[in-house]
């Protein structure tokens, strides 16, 4: 409904028509979602160094039905009761299995659950590290997913690319390791076989993968942007050609896509492929698991059912030779099954009509007569016209199906703006303001600023939960187990129990044990991190530790020393700023400090130190896994489990001055 915080790329204000054109539901649906923190935890092998099991964060109250559950284990559970997406869904290719079905004459659903209840067929979750299961080709844009946003940098550098790390932290004890997921006695090393980074800044991310392409930055293409932090939405249009071998980033998809199909041609062609769907928020999936009981078909508390107590699974055939021609197109599906937000539907038969006449029809092939999106400016015309906040028609016939839904009067939020259409000419010439529309839960009709949850609040429009009521009380069953029904306070995980003080360096220089926050950067460019020169001459000039002056001198620091910062996870070489505005026993790292600049080789490892994320590590929490009931249902970059990692701890000490890069 609208939450009220920022998510993943700011906020897509127009939200519609981007979903569904980047990620092809105009063509085939659904696609395939993966929350990341799952998919890094297993693919980067940290859920080999858990300490603890998930009872051990359960209340003295509860039923006891998590014990001897290990967070692994936690994890396979949400993947096979269809509570999170979990791809690679299954231990084989999901292509082949679609084969076997068609061989045996049956549907690939009673297929799928009979090779399941055999054991012949496995969640892949449940064997992270069979070779069949991990990754093998990643492709970046624009992120700098290898450093900034890896919690567990080193476990990264170790298992998913086989190169140097710092890791020290022991592997899950004998005792402590998963009943349901598989333990392999030798961790894989280097599971990817390709790294393809798109990237206009050389980032670690870049400087770690095999092939690295130039990307066109904002001056240099056709783009949209919008944010949370103002009403409205504006272009980014190209100064200057993209210089040299720089491409845009549509260009680069495009070219790929290109490729790929005519060697798929040969080599895939048409195939049925089977999707193992999470059960889905906004829709009739929130009443498959009634109560919030947990019922395990694995355990036989109940059959496997797709869709009820098991995930959805949707077959789709795919002509893979056409990928490319159908990027470079809106698709019919648009037309016949409309666009879906946040459980309304609408149809954009006009938006369609109007796309063909501004952009021009495609002529030949499968996408014959569909409205053209080969060029990045047609596709941002398209965003923008099949959006509700940018198109007053959409915005209006959102409403009035809302009101269908809920009884309750809503369309006259958008009659003032009702025949607007923001079109891409127009953000080029100035930004512009949006539109109210029922894809956000807030209100700017009358020139009022928005505010979330505000149409919920006036106008009575009900919340996206079970009651259609704020909920303080949640009755899942695993909200009970953790004590956790009510909102309750939960002090900071006991690291130094769970896992234990990281050895000392055999110099016995001063060393003391604090806690280790990486909050969001201040002293950065949103958009390139500090390791530019504007932000690296107003400051230190690269990677430092805040810490507080009590803390400094009991271990000999003064300002802009430069110190070391070690744990299990691995090890900092930074400067010191010593500062009264920090809290004794507390540290700060601001979050994306970079490993490749003014970065020295550390006494602890003798290899160069790592960035803000070299000491944390991925800490999984069970009931951010809670799916298949009501508003804990899943929601693409809204529900699912979060990277936690504020409770960590590192060792700090001052160390030799003269420093060797």
């Amino acid at each position: 409904g609208g939450w009220a915080h920022y998510v993943g790329q700011e906020k897509v204000r127009p939200l519609t028509g981007w979903f569904h054109l980047a990620f092809g539901l105009d063509w085939q649906r659904p696609t395939r979602h993966m929350v990341g923190t799952p998919l890094f935890w297993l693919a980067t092998d940290q859920w080999r160094y858990e300490a603890f099991a998930a009872d051990a964060l359960a209340s003295p109250l509860g039923s006891g039905s998590l014990a001897g559950r290990t967070l692994p284990d936690c994890n396979a559970l949400a993947a096979r009761l269809g509570w999170m997406p979990s791809h690679p869904a299954f231990d084989r290719n999901p292509l082949d299995l679609c084969d076997e079905a068609e061989r045996s004459g049956v549907t690939v659903a009673d297929h799928v659950v009979g090779q399941l209840k055999s054991g012949a067929l496995r969640f892949a979750a449940e064997d992270p590290d069979d070779p069949a299961n991990w990754p093998r080709v990643l492709m970046v844009w624009r992120a700098n997913l290898f450093a900034s946003s890896m919690k567990g940098h080193e476990y990264l550098l170790r298992h998913l690319l086989g190169t140097d790390d710092a890791v020290t932290a022991a592997e899950t004890p004998p005792g402590l390791r998963p009943a349901e997921v598989v333990w392999r006695e030798r961790a894989p090393v280097g599971k990817l076989d390709l790294s393809v980074a798109v990237d206009f800044r050389m980032t670690s991310t870049c400087l770690f993968s095999d092939i690295v392409l130039p990307a066109a930055t904002w001056y240099e293409k056709y783009d949209l942007s919008s944010t949370d932090m103002h009403p409205f939405v504006h272009a980014f249009t190209p100064a200057i050609a993209p210089p040299w071998q720089a491409r845009t980033d549509f260009d680069i998809f495009h070219t790929l896509a290109a490729e790929f199909s005519r060697l798929a041609a040969t080599h895939l062609g048409v195939r049925r492929d089977v999707i193992a769907a999470p059960l889905a928020h906004d829709t009739p999936d929130e009443l498959a698991q009634p109560y919030g009981v947990v019922r395990d078909w694995k355990s036989g508390e109940c059959e496997p059912i797709p869709g009820r107590t098991m995930p959805k699974l949707i077959v789709v055939e795919r002509d893979y030779a056409a990928i490319a021609e159908k990027m470079a197109a809106i698709g019919p599906l648009l037309d016949t099954e409309g666009t879906t937000t946040k459980g309304i539907t609408w149809t954009p038969d006009a938006e369609i009509d109007h796309l063909r006449g501004q952009n021009g029809t495609v002529r030949g092939g499968i996408a014959d007569g569909r409205p053209s999106i080969a060029r990045d400016d047609q596709f941002c015309e398209a965003i923008l016209a099949l959006s509700g906040t940018t198109n007053g028609r959409l915005a209006e016939l959102g409403f009035r199906a809302l009101e269908q839904r809920t009884g309750v009067g809503l369309r006259d939020l958008a009659a003032e703006r009702a025949g607007d259409r923001i079109t891409f000419t127009d953000t080029r010439t100035q930004p512009r303001a949006v539109i109210t529309s029922p894809e956000w839960s807030g209100s700017e009709t009358g020139g009022r600023r928005y505010s979330p949850f505000t149409v919920n609040v006036e106008r009575h429009k009900p919340w996206h939960t079970l009651t259609g009521r704020q909920h303080f009380f949640l009755d899942h069953e695993w909200m009970a187990e953790f004590g956790e029904q009510l909102p309750t306070y939960r002090p900071p995980l006991n690291v130094l129990a769970h896992f234990g003080r990281p050895s000392a360096a055999a110099d016995g220089r001063p060393e003391l044990v604090v806690r280790y926050l990486t909050p969001h950067s201040k002293w950065s460019i949103h958009s390139e991190y500090q390791e530019n020169l504007h932000m690296l001459t107003l400051f230190r000039g690269g990677p430092v530790i805040w810490m507080s002056p009590a803390d400094a001198a009991r271990i000999g620091v003064g300002d802009n020393d430069w110190i070391e910062a070690y744990n299990r996870n691995g090890v900092v070489a930074c400067r010191a700023v010593v500062t009264h505005r920090m809290p004794e026993g507390t540290v700060y790292m601001y979050h994306t400090m970079d490993r490749h600049l003014n970065v020295p080789k550390t006494e602890i490892s003798g290899r160069h130190g790592g960035g803000d994320n070299s000491l944390t590590r991925l800490l999984i929490k069970p009931t951010h896994l809670i799916g298949g009931y009501a508003q804990f249902c899943y929601g693409f970059n809204y529900i699912g489990p979060t990277g936690n990692q504020r409770d960590e701890i590192t060792v700090i000490r001052r160390r030799a001055q003269e420093v060797e890069f």
